[in-house]
């Protein structure tokens, strides 16, 4: 029995800066199974290096994380992207459940925890903030330096593949 090659293999030359091959010209829209399987490999990588990271930064507990990132990215979903500050809001305790397909009760335990841990503040009915706080933690700035540097190595490795949304 012959071994065959996997058919992500190409990515291994792409992060390790070997050459790879450039995507057909001619294609009509369609992505390769090749594209496919190299897109589907680095996106698995940036998703668990972005798990340790949220765990590492909650301390191991990687629920208490995304709950916290769940609340985070809720009260800025107002705010732009491309910089500056935007007025953020405060989200309920249903809502970040429902976004991230926890339990109510669960969730509401864990951002209990975050407020009177001092991370997370309530705005009475409408729901709880990040406390502004909380943003400076030691813990939470290397994780923004390490989501970073994440976002950059993939970035990096889909240039090297010249990649380019179909």
């Amino acid at each position: 029995m012959g071994t065959t090659q996997p058919p992500t293999a190409p990515l291994d030359s792409v992060i390790t800066g070997g050459r790879a091959q450039a995507p057909d010209p001619d294609r009509t829209g369609a992505a390769s199974a090749d594209d496919v399987a190299i897109a589907a490999r680095l996106a698995g990588e940036f998703f668990v290096r972005g798990v340790e990271i949220v765990a590492r930064a909650h301390g191991g507990d990687l629920l208490r994380g995304i709950i916290f990132t769940a609340i985070a990215v809720a009260n800025s979903e107002s705010a732009p992207v491309t910089g500056g500050s935007g007025e953020r809001r405060p989200v309920s305790v249903m809502a970040i459940a429902h976004s991230i397909g926890v339990p109510y009760e669960t969730t509401r335990r864990y951002v209990n925890l975050l407020v009177n841990e001092g991370i997370c503040v309530r705005e009475g009915r409408r729901g709880v903030l990040i406390a502004d706080h909380a943003f400076l933690a030691p813990e939470m700035v290397a994780a923004y330096r390490e989501t970073f540097a994440s976002v950059n190595r993939l970035a990096t490795a889909l240039k090297r593949i010249n990649y380019s949304p179909v």
